[in-house]
């Protein structure tokens, strides 16, 4: 679990929790099948979690409830709201993958109610016993933030998204698919799983009609997170191949020596470790398909071992001795620009020539915004009927921020964007501007997408009006600071200042 416990942290998702964590007060922390901390994403010392932690016993006691709740959890394999000695409300969420416990979630921190009392009293004799200082005891107690009961709800939601997301990486890790259904894993990969009706996606429509039923190598390119797993998918399963293996391997997940045992599989003592013989992905596969996702990312070394097995159908294992001949379609897929690293010599010609010769490339969210709409409704009805609640829909504010957005992270990140609005919305069926990223409102903005000119007066007053928006919306964000604000704006910093006091944005006139 360590291994992806990391990688899951770079998520957009877990940058969100953070920022909740920050304005509800939870502390969140990973542990492993057995209870024990193995990660915090936000742990703050100066809360009445940190003071209990600093004291012997009672870290002791809420170790032992810990376990115990974690035990409860696992064995329910769902999620758990309970309360802890000193009266914290706990959210355990146990991260499930095929009935395997793999580890847990766990938030506290906060009350759920402003304590009567009654209860105030006992939970400070409760402290006492463990010869707290009741002084600091009484400070942190008095700033434990309260939360109402339906956000609790929804940052359990929020939590177990998170942890969905945890799996569905732990999952692509592991690579090798199991033997499903193959009729109904068809029925998911035909066209209609592809969401959008731009000019650019109807070509690829086209171009995969064509290519699917032959044996030929595809070569998919497109940033991260525009679906190049997806168009691998349904290559393969709507080809002749569809009812023997697909297996997906992340060439950038492991170092040059873990994947070459990865693709090629290695013989008994053939290095420290391998104490058994394991078959190679490429061996899995004969008969089906391969996608080797972020190929750019390889040796030049394993480069040339792929070369062979693409032109020959033979490898041989590491340590091994004997040719392997296997009959495997290769569909290569990458965000990198090979023809570049050719010519850097960093990529192999000859393996760039017999990777290239189907190229399909996904084009980024930014290139075919008129999907957007579409993609959006997509989620939201995903996501609403997943959890069985009331349909929401976007306002028109919030449709207009996504259209003018870059979506660095593409479809991925839309759909974490539209999963998350969905949980936050709570019981409202609108999801309004209140509720989307921060950096998402800072980019729009920041280009004036939003804040169109008047088109009527005069040019020079349309001008002006402009000027002074831009104007306003720099000082506010710079804080006022004229040098750093002049700079961006590519000005002297006293022609900024004329600007200043002609439009009257000084910041007593602003108060003003």
């Amino acid at each position: 679990m360590e291994l992806f416990c990391e990688k899951v942290l770079g998520l957009r998702i877990s940058k969100k929790l953070v920022e909740v964590c920050n304005n509800w007060g939870f502390n969140i922390r990973y542990f492993n099948s057995h209870a024990q901390e193995i990660k915090s994403i936000y742990k703050s010392e100066n809360t009445l979690c940190g003071l209990i932690e600093q004291n012997p016993q009672a870290k002791h006691e809420a170790d032992l409830c810990i376990k115990k709740l974690a035990q409860e959890a696992k064995d329910s394999k769902r999620s758990l709201i309970e309360k802890c000695p000193a009266g914290l409300t706990v959210l355990v969420v146990p991260i499930i993958n095929n009935d395997n416990c793999l580890g847990f979630v766990m938030a506290v921190g906060v009350f759920d109610h402003k304590p009567t009392d009654k209860e105030s009293q006992e939970l400070r004799a409760h402290a006492s016993a463990f010869n707290i200082d009741l002084k600091e005891y009484e400070e942190r107690f008095q700033n434990v933030p309260i939360i109402t009961q339906e956000k609790l709800e929804v940052f359990k939601g929020l939590l177990e998204t998170m942890v969905e997301e945890m799996v569905s990486y732990q999952r692509e890790i592991s690579k090798v698919e199991a033997q499903h259904s193959y009729p109904e894993i068809q029925k998911n990969f035909d066209f209609s799983s592809v969401v959008g009706k731009s000019p650019p996606l109807l070509k690829i429509f086209g171009t995969l009609e064509k290519i699917i039923p032959s044996d030929s190598t595809v070569l998919i390119l497109g940033e991260s997170g525009t679906g190049k797993e997806l168009i691998a998918r349904i290559v393969h399963y709507n080809s002749p191949r569809k009812d023997k293996a697909f297996i997906a391997e992340n060439c950038s997940a492991f170092s040059e020596n873990l994947l070459e045992s990865e693709l090629f599989g290695h013989e008994k003592g053939a290095f420290t470790g391998a104490v058994i013989q394991k078959k190679g992905l490429f061996e899995l596969a004969d008969g089906g398909t391969f996608l080797l996702d972020e190929i750019g990312d390889t040796s030049p070394a394993l480069q040339t071992k792929m070369l062979r097995v693409l032109q020959d159908g033979v490898f041989k294992r590491v340590g091994g001795t004997k040719f392997i001949n296997v009959d495997v379609r290769v569909v290569a897929a990458t965000n990198k620009d090979l023809k570049k690293m050719v010519e850097k010599g960093t990529f192999r010609e000859d393996l760039y020539y017999r990777l290239n010769e189907i190229k399909i490339h996904l084009p980024p969210l930014r290139e075919r915004a008129e999907d957007i709409p579409i993609l959006c409704n997509y989620f939201l009805t995903k996501f609403c009927t997943e959890r069985n609640i009331p349909l929401k829909e976007l306002s028109d504010e919030v449709t207009e921020y996504f259209l003018n957005y870059g979506w660095p992270g593409n479809i991925r990140e839309l759909q974490n964007e539209i999963k998350r609005t969905t949980l936050l919305a709570g019981f409202d069926t609108l999801i309004t501007k209140k509720l989307i990223s921060t950096n998402i409102i800072e980019e729009v903005e920041k280009k004036s997408f939003i804040k169109k000119p008047k088109s009527s007066g005069s040019l020079k007053s349309i001008i002006e009006n402009v000027e002074r928006d831009v104007l306003r919306e720099g000082l506010e964000r710079t804080n006022f600071n004229k040098s750093k604000l002049a700079r961006e704006l590519d000005i002297s910093r006293k022609n900024l200042i004329l600007k200043v006091l002609k439009y009257g944005l000084e910041k007593n006139e602003k108060k003003k």
